[in-house]
């Protein structure tokens, strides 16, 4: 850990009891990709207090990191969230994870493959946050806009991934989400070299 991050992570406090032990079941595993790190999970939670936001739709929950993060902001503004999550054994561990930190009342959990169930979802959101098979978020792109209210917040996860190196199969597809967020006239965008890199765009109009 550089001594920026140290110096920044010395001062973020984790807002649900439960977040620290999800750290550990992560530790613990090979299994998984890297969830959002404490900087992106306080970022989600500042950004969802900032807007009082109310609804807000989460892609990919690995272990439930990034869904307490989320419900827990959600929980204080009164809002829900939908999150949707592929994979079977990761949806069970972050249900547990989602009751052990007493926020089962707030999400809404799917198991299913986020492409698809996006689909079936009516908006709009306040905030969605997109962290699902990096192969969708160039292909979810237009439906996860329609959904997003105006002024409201698309955040994607690990989108520094062609600059840090990592294989074109999994940088390449980020890398065009990238692109077409910054031209899209619709969206008014930047990223933060938080994490693995968060691209946060802001709904302009339909």
């Amino acid at each position: 850990m550089d001594k920026v991050t140290e110096y920044i992570e010395s001062f973020i406090t984790l807002d649900n009891k439960q977040l620290d032990a999800i750290l550990k079941q992560g530790e613990e595993r090979n299994d998984i990709q890297p969830f959002v790190g404490l900087e992106v999970g306080k970022l989600l939670g500042l950004l969802i207090r900032s807007i009082n936001a109310k609804r807000a739709l989460e892609f990919g929950t690995c272990l439930g990191y990034s869904t307490v993060w989320i419900a827990q902001a959600l929980k204080e503004t009164g809002g829900k969230l939908i999150s949707v999550e592929y994979d079977k054994d990761l949806y069970e561990t972050t249900k547990r994870n989602i009751e052990l930190a007493g926020l089962s009342e707030v999400v809404d959990l799917i198991l299913g493959d986020a492409s698809e169930v996006i689909n079936r979802i009516e908006g709009s959101f306040d905030i969605i946050v997109q962290d699902s098979d990096k192969s969708l978020y160039s292909t979810m792109l237009e439906k996860c806009i329609n959904l997003t209210r105006k002024n409201g917040l698309i955040i994607a996860d690990d989108v520094l991934f062609k600059p840090m190196g990592i294989p074109e199969k999994f940088s390449e597809p980020i890398h065009r989400y990238v692109k077409k967020v910054f031209a899209d006239k619709r969206l008014y965008s930047t990223i933060l070299p938080i994490g693995d890199g968060v691209a946060i765009s802001t709904k302009l109009c339909d």
